[in-house]
């Protein structure tokens, strides 16, 4: 199906990300495709006409660029979930996991895009619910995790953990990670939890550095729900998602985490497998000389 239009979700605190804005709009604009950019963000490169509202963004849309970092592809998923539309995302520096495509492959990448020689890349997304004294008070998606953290003062919090209703743990700790497997490798990877390759839908749960040792990341299946409960009543604790949205909790509150109906499509040429981007973005060498 031949592209109509376009919008462009954009981070101007990246280098460079006026001018590549600016050329992507040019290319498009030459291919006859109609180009939206999200919110009022036209007018960092005198087009203010181009800017949409978000409320109206996805009614107008085939297809999403973001242009950033992983940062900025994950807030377009996110705004995209609850429909078909496709997302690509072009990386303007930083490590880049989602965001496998650099300025200097940018026109050879458009140009694939306009011919459709693309696969679209199915990736679990999670659903979170707040609920506070059995009411659902708040909703959020997220494509990378959830994570229930503490504030600013030194303190562990206390989080009583179930997995179909059945009770599992309650962690000691600063904080606990429920990722998707895209997720493993952002803050549950940095917190000690493996990696789990994103063709494998699951969740994992990482504690952040736990008062107990034996305390250790978990892996659960794809169906599980999980519930927490804050047992904490002193600290200042916030559920995050992705780490771009959050909300304050209270004493006995509960966060409920489940896979979402919605997935991510993310678009992608397939020239490098899972594993060779693990090895260029952890910078993974080879054999070690004897």
């Amino acid at each position: 199906m031949k592209i109509n239009s376009v919008g462009l979700v954009v981070n101007y605190e990246k280098e460079k990300a006026q001018e590549i804005t600016f050329k992507i709009v040019d290319w498009l604009s030459l291919k006859k495709i109609k180009v939206y950019i999200e919110g009022n963000k036209g007018k960092a490169i005198g087009r203010e006409d181009l800017n949409c509202p978000t409320e109206k963004f996805l009614n107008k849309v085939e297809l999403i660029i973001s242009l950033g970092g992983d940062g900025t592809l994950l807030r377009a998923a996110r705004l995209a979930a609850y429909t078909d539309i496709p997302v690509f995302g072009v990386n303007l520096g930083g490590l880049g996991f989602l965001t496998q495509i650099g300025i200097d492959d940018l026109e050879k990448s458009l140009e694939k895009l306009y011919q459709e020689k693309y696969f679209l890349d199915e990736r679990m997304m999670l659903d979170c619910s707040v609920k506070r004294k059995n009411k659902e008070i708040k909703k959020f998606t997220a494509l990378n995790d959830i994570v229930i953290g503490k504030g600013a003062f030194a303190r562990i919090i206390c989080l009583a953990t179930y997995v179909n209703d059945d009770y599992v743990i309650t962690y000691s700790a600063d904080g606990l990670v429920i990722s998707t497997s895209t997720g493993s490798t952002a803050y549950s990877l940095s917190a000690g939890g493996p990696i789990v390759n994103p063709s494998i839908n699951s969740m994992i749960l990482t504690p952040i550095c736990p008062h107990t040792l034996s305390a250790r990341p978990l892996i659960i299946g794809e169906n599980d729900q999980v519930r927490i409960t804050l047992e904490s009543s002193e600290e200042e604790v916030m559920v995050t998602i992705d780490g771009q949205e959050g909300f304050t909790l209270e004493p006995e509150d509960e966060v409920i985490v489940k896979k979402s109906n919605h997935k991510a499509q993310l678009i992608t040429f397939k020239e490098k497998s899972f594993y060779a981007i693990l090895r260029e973005k952890l910078r993974w060498s080879g054999q070690i000389d004897k």
